[in-house]
């Protein structure tokens, strides 16, 4: 509604008005006529004060002079359109300046209107209705057009609020749907998991399916399965799947005492979900679902392990997924079960087939090593007895022959050799049965290895120099004198050679090295004696590393002086060492096979 033109005068003549002009007499009079026409107004003699009476108390209208010392009107001017609380305010100017360019610059800087001295009393009042009159004007549609804008906000948001609860019911529709496409998609996955686990022995598969299918059907960063120790002390990272390019820590072993909070929890059987924004051993600043694997059958035992699935720091797991997890633990949990089982069943079977085994290579080697020695000693004591018994005709005959008595000693001979190699071999057996059970008698000596060991090497010499080999021996300059139990050791460093010996081609290398390693108070470890035997020329492959200690195992194809033997010799070699409190291990590469004992003192 536009107001009428006696409402807008009526409203000019209570208008507030600044004077600005640095004449008393012009301030007097002009102060003198717009008052008698009821406006309000207030008076300055200079710029400065015009500013600071403009900024503390806006007018409606400036009638502003020119020439003023200090600041003129113009500069006034400028600085009332700079500031943002007085560039509205409608200014007119009144100057004696009465020259185009003046009045120009006037209206540049932002000037309504220009009046020239000496002015007419009707001219100003005039000019200055006519500017309120627009200035008012200009208010009321300012008013209006607030007015409208209000009413189109309104309007806009009413509409808002019908597309937003539009928008709200096709969400709720839409994720409803989700919901049960979602519901769908677990109940498959479920199925395929229970499929694929059920169908499987091997709890390498079962797990692996497990975590891969979990780790799709849910979209998370990192899922993985976690087995416990037997102890469950620590749970291992058996079985992950990541995102690609995030980093992999399959393998990873986590001490449950790191975080207590969280593991007893799980293996009370409760699962959990929280957001992790701490770093600590399981993976920094993620949401994460924990869940127990376990079914009704594990309960003497306890959780098997868990289920651990992470995402990103602002996403949670709801009811549906935490639903599925539990399900997939527990068929997880039935088909470990049902693997171990089957496992344990087929490592019983394996066991039995290599004592088996062990028994036929045993009968092998007992009926070969009996069986050959007996033949050449039965074959020995006829010639004997045929030499002895024929009289001196055979004598005659024999001397006749050039069969001397060295042929009758070479008999003997024979004789003593198969006769030791039938008793080595009741010896070692019942030295390994001896040492098996704890009873074989240990008798520290006191000895000095420097002087001690070249002398337990005498027997070999010959050997080596026969078969063309080279021996080193590598004994350390500050090898102390020890107590210890010299046939035992005897005994191992002849194994040891011995073996170097039998599987060592001509031109090749045999080094036997002794040292000494000093104990450490801060680790609490005793002083150690190290010996080594290694020889070149030959490799053992790798499948064969782990039973060359086992009773009566020769390792096949490796023996080009054709020695055979019971293969009870690093046996025996292994019990004593652990007889000792040592350990013995075996290494073999680029050529080159070397065993070590560690005996600490």
């Amino acid at each position: 509604m536009v107001m009428s033109q006696l409402q807008l005068t009526s409203h000019t003549n209570i208008a507030n008005i600044l004077l600005v002009d640095d004449t008393p007499d012009n301030l007097r009079l002009l102060a003198k006529m717009l008052e008698s026409q009821g406006y309000k107004v207030r008076k300055t003699t200079s710029g400065r004060m015009a500013l600071q009476s403009a900024h503390r108390e806006p007018p409606d209208l400036i009638l502003l002079d020119i020439n003023m010392p200090e600041m003129n009107g113009y500069e006034v001017c400028q600085q009332l359109k700079q500031s943002e609380a007085t560039q509205q305010i409608p200014v007119i100017f009144i100057s004696a300046l009465d020259q185009l360019g003046d009045k120009v610059r006037a209206f540049d800087l932002g000037g309504l209107d220009y009046i020239t001295k000496p002015f007419q009393e009707q001219e100003v009042l005039v000019r200055v209705r006519n500017q309120l009159l627009i200035q008012q004007q200009k208010r009321q549609l300012i008013r209006q057009n607030q007015q409208l804008q209000q009413e189109i906000q309104e309007r806009q948001r009413a509409e808002a609020e019908i597309r937003q609860l539009n928008a709200n019911l096709e969400q709720k529709v839409y994720l409803r749907t989700l919901e049960l496409q979602q519901s769908l998609n677990f109940e498959a996955t479920l199925k395929r998991i229970s499929d694929k686990v059920r169908d499987s022995l091997d709890s390498h598969q079962i797990l692996q399916s497990a975590v891969e299918e979990l780790a799709k059907a849910l979209e998370v960063h990192c899922c993985d399965a976690v087995l416990y120790s037997p102890d469950r002390l620590t749970s291992t990272i058996r079985y992950q799947h990541v995102q690609p390019g995030l980093p992999a820590t399959q393998g990873q072993t986590l001490f449950t005492a790191d975080v207590p909070e969280l593991y007893e929890q799980l293996q009370q059987k409760f699962y959990f979900a929280f957001c992790q924004i701490q770093p600590s051993p399981i993976r920094n600043h993620s949401a994460i679902l924990a869940c127990p694997i376990f079914d009704d059958q594990v309960e003497q035992q306890g959780t098997l392990g868990d289920l651990w699935l992470f995402k990103p720091l602002q996403a949670e797991f709801i009811e549906p997924e935490i639903h599925l997890v539990e399900q997939v633990a527990n068929q997880c949990a039935i088909a470990l079960r049902q693997a171990r089982l089957y496992e344990a069943a087929q490592a019983q079977v394996q066991e039995l087939q290599r004592l088996n085994q062990l028994k036929d290579d045993f009968l092998y080697t007992i009926s070969h090593e009996l069986r050959t020695p007996i033949a050449n000693i039965k074959q020995v004591i006829e010639m004997l007895t045929i030499l002895t018994n024929c009289g001196r005709s055979c004598l005659a005959d024999t001397a006749q022959q050039e069969l001397s008595s060295d042929r009758v000693e070479q008999y003997f001979s024979i004789l003593q050799e198969e006769c030791d190699r039938e008793l080595e071999l009741v010896e070692d057996l019942l030295k390994l049965q001896h040492l098996e059970a704890g009873i074989y008698p240990i008798q520290p000596t006191t000895v000095n290895l420097r002087d001690w060991i070249p002398h337990v090497l005498e027997p070999f010499q010959m050997r080596i120099r026969e078969q063309q080999q080279q021996l080193h021996l590598r004994l350390a300059e500050r090898l102390p004198a020890i107590a210890i139990d010299l046939p035992s050791l005897g005994r191992i460093i002849k194994e040891l050679i011995n073996n170097a010996c039998k599987y060592t081609p001509p031109g090749e290398r045999i080094t036997l090295t002794a040292n000494w390693i000093d104990g450490d108070i801060t680790s609490n470890s005793a002083p150690t004696l190290l010996i080594s035997v290694s020889n070149t020329g030959v490799e053992i492959a790798e499948t064969e590393l782990s039973r060359i200690f086992d009773k009566f195992y020769r390792i096949p194809n490796h023996d080009p002086w054709k020695y055979g033997g019971t293969g009870l010799g690093l046996a025996l070699v292994k019990k004593m060492v652990e007889q000792l409190n040592g350990r013995i291990w075996v290494e073999s590469a680029n050529n080159l096979t070397c065993l070590t004992v560690a005996l600490p003192l």
